[in-house]
C-alpha cells in the first residue's frame, strides 16, 4: 500500500484532498495530511511527502527531517488548486518512479 502524507499550512483543506486521493487510490493508498506544526510525528512509513503550495518554502526542512530516503515534493499548485486528486496521485507515483 502506498502510503502519502501531504504537508499544508492549517491541514483543513488538505484533509479534503487526502479524502478524495484514497478514493481515487481504490484501496492500495494510504493518505493523510498535517500542518506544518505536526507532521513530523506523523511520517514515520510514508513512501512520500507532499508539501503544499502555500509552504513550499518548507521542503528543504520537510526533507531534513524525513532523511534521504523519503522523497519529500511540492504539489502541482494547479492540481493542489482544483483538488485534482487523480493528477497528485499520478504526480506521487511518478517521483517514486524515478
Amino acid at each position: 500500500m502506498l502510503n502519502i502524507v501531504l504537508v499544508c499550512n492549517g491541514g483543513m483543506s488538505t484533509s479534503i484532498l487526502a479524502n478524495r486521493i484514497v478514493d481515487v487510490g481504490e484501496g492500495e493508498v494510504a493518505c493523510s495530511a498535517y500542518s506544518e506544526q505536526e507532521y513530523g510525528s506523523h511520517v514515520a512509513g510514508a513512501d512520500i511527502v507532499m508539501v503544499g503550495p502555500q509552504v513550499r518554502y518548507l521542503i528543504d526542512q520537510i526533507k531534513e527531517k524525513v532523511g534521504p530516503d523519503v522523497p519529500v515534493v511540492g504539489i502541482n499548485p494547479l492540481a493542489y488548486g482544483r483538488l485534482n486528486a487523480a493528477k497528485i496521485l499520478e504526480q506521487a507515483k511518478s517521483e517514486l518512479n524515478k
